[in-house]
Formats: C-alpha cells, structure tokens, sequence
C-alpha cells in the first residue's frame, strides 16, 4: 500500500492508517535487532557526520525577551541555510531543531522532507542546544532565564532570526519532534508568516505522561550535575530514559538486554563527544513539558485552532511512547489539517526509519499549488 493523505473535506473521518513497510529504513528492509540499532543511532548526538560539521552562522539579537518576562542578553541563534533564495525570497523553508539536535544533525532532512535544489531551508538551531544562546554559553546574569524556557520562546527568537535575515514570509515551517511542537507553534503565534506548516510526530500540548517522561529527564540532568558527573557517565540515566520510550516493546524485546544497554552506553557516549551540557539539555526538556500552543488562548485549543490560517500536515504514529500522539491528531481536525499515521514498529523515530516514505508525502504537501491562495483567505 503506498503512501498518500486523506483530505478532510472529502471523508468524514481524516486519519489515515497508513500500513507503509513496516521495517523500512532508507528503503531497506530491517529486522528488529536493526530497527533497534536504528533508533540508538536517532539521537542527534549520535549521527558519525554530524561530529565534523563546520560551525553554524550565527545572528546577534540583542536581548531576547522570554515568556516569563525575563532577559536574556547578547541572545545569539544559529543557522544553516541551503539551496538558493529566490530573488523575491519566497521559497525560504524553516526547519527549526528537534530535542537534544543541532542544525547539523538535521541533514538527512535535505532532499528527502525538504527540496533544496526548490527551496532555501533555513535550519535553525533551538535556545539552549549550545549553538544557540544557552545556559552553557550565556553570561551569568542571563542564564536564570532559561529555567522557564518555552517552546514559544524559541519561536520568538526565529521569527526575529527572520527578520535580521530580510525573510518576511516563509513558504512552509516543517518540524520533527520538538521541531513539531515548534511547528504548532508557528502556526498560532505566526499565522499570517507561513504558507504551510508540518508537524511530524509533535504535539500542540504535552500530554500527562509525555510531561513524565521530561521531567524524568530533567531530573536525571540535574541530579548528574549535581553530583558532579562526567563524560558517559554524566548521560548514562537520561540515554536510558530515551531509549525506553524512543521505539516499542516488541522491537526492545527482539533487541535483548544487552543490546539495549549497549544501546545506552552508545548515545551516552554520543552525547559527551558532542560537548552538550546537561543545564542545556535539561532546558529544552523543560520547554517540552510545560507545551501548550492554547496559553495564550485561555487554555481553550479550539480558539487556538481558529487563529490557524496555514494548510497543515500532521505526521504521526499510533506507536509513539515519547509524544502522545493524541493531541497532534485532535489538533488536526479542528484546523482541518491533513493526516498522516504511520503504525511503526520504530515508534518516535519513525521520522527516521521510514524517512524516504514520510519524506515523500511531506515533500509533495509542501510544493502544492494552488492551495496557498485559498488558505490565506480562510
């Protein structure tokens, strides 16, 4: 059964249980025992090219202005830009950066979600992943900030990002994990900014057991800090947790015991050869917990989903343990997004594992014609 969408005004119920190959990577068939290393192997840090990247460009922002009301100054975003800016700088996509990734580690995202030889992709480094202004790289009068970091926040600094860089419009905002939940907030906050938004395996809020899950993280990264951890060591506990809920049982069990704690040790590792510091993880997965695009709707979602004026593409598997993907899909029907579930044995990491399937549909949403008029009208 090959990949495609479901169009809401055309059936009455939008969700599409897309069965594309279970067990495909890239086009290749994987076992469980691959499928697992596969998603060891998900984790930013732990992608082998990302580790050579040159330095990002970087834009200076005077001061940020965070949610909570407090300062941060010399604020600083990171960016990669590929393809060419068309002259009436129209075709710009944003990628802004999934939990615990950089801009370099979103490369596997060229030519297979976005066409770069058709479109500038702008990817942007999130607050507090060491590229961007950080707790690890911000002066100390400043760092407090980033205890009340919000996903809103790291919008706001690339909508500012936009504007230093001339960039009054994009054509299409694509988000994978937290880059999805950035993308649900792109749609409410910036309506008027993007032709198009994809959220893939995001959510408009964090639900109950996702805000466990990061603040189970949190912890790990403070108490780490706390006794003064170094290297491997330092990332052991928070690995396990991302290991725990990144894939499926199934796929866990056919692992084995061993393999997963190699597993662990392996994105630990991946973390302490990528330099990342765990007040700076431990602020991204703050962010993620306290999520919630209706905040500045009175908490109501569906006021939040009628300040969306975007086509929207919703991208998620009923298999995920890490965002629940319920939210995401509820979201969609109230904007009228477009729908596609993927039932996967990888779980979160589907983004990753069926990249070239999901890529494909994300691609064609995105160099639609003919439905931007009519989705800046609504």
């Amino acid at each position: 059964m090959g990949v495609g969408i479901f169009h809401p005004e055309s059936v009455r119920e939008p969700i599409m249980r897309q069965h594309i190959n279970v067990g495909m990577a890239g086009g290749r068939r994987l076992g469980g025992a691959a499928i697992l290393a596969t998603l060891a192997a998900v984790t930013p840090p732990s992608l082998g090219w990302a580790q050579d990247a040159a330095p990002p460009m970087v834009a200076a922002l005077g001061t940020c202005r965070f949610t909570s009301g407090a300062e941060v100054r010399d604020c600083r975003v990171a960016y990669r830009a590929y393809g060419r800016l068309s002259p009436a700088r129209d075709n710009v996509v944003l990628v802004p950066t999934f939990f615990a990734g950089r801009s370099e580690d979103h490369a596997f995202m060229l030519g297979t979600y976005v066409d770069t030889t058709r479109y500038h992709v702008v990817i942007v480094d999130a607050l507090a992943d060491g590229h961007s202004s950080s707790p690890s790289n911000t002066d100390p009068l400043s760092r407090g900030a980033f205890d009340a970091l919000t996903i809103g926040d790291m919008v706001a600094s690339q909508r500012a990002l936009l504007r230093e860089l001339g960039i009054a419009r994009v054509r299409a905002v694509v988000g994978i994990s937290m880059g999805g939940f950035q993308a649900f907030e792109w749609a409410v906050r910036h309506p008027e900014l993007a032709d198009v938004v994809v959220a893939v395996v995001g959510t408009p809020r964090a639900g109950a057991g996702d805000r466990l899950i990061y603040a189970t993280a949190v912890g790990a990264a403070e108490q780490a800090r706390a006794v003064g951890l170094q290297g491997v060591e330092a990332w052991r506990q928070a690995s396990r947790i991302e290991n725990l809920f990144m894939g499926t049982p199934g796929a866990m069990e056919e692992k084995g015991s061993e393999g997963v704690e190699a597993d662990v040790m392996s994105l630990a590792a991946s973390y302490a050869r990528a330099g990342w510091a765990l007040e700076d993880y431990a602020a991204q997965a703050r962010a993620l917990a306290s999520h919630d695009v209706s905040a500045a709707f009175g908490g109501s979602m569906e006021r939040a989903a009628r300040a969306v004026t975007a086509r929207m593409l919703v991208v998620f598997t009923p298999d995920d343990r890490m965002v629940s993907p319920g939210p995401a899909a509820e979201f969609a029907r109230m904007v009228g997004a477009e729908i596609l579930a993927v039932p996967s044995p990888c779980g979160h990491a589907v983004f990753w594992c069926e990249d070239e399937a999901v890529g494909s549909v994300v691609r064609d949403f995105i160099d639609r014609e003919g439905e931007v008029a009519a989705a800046r009208s609504r």
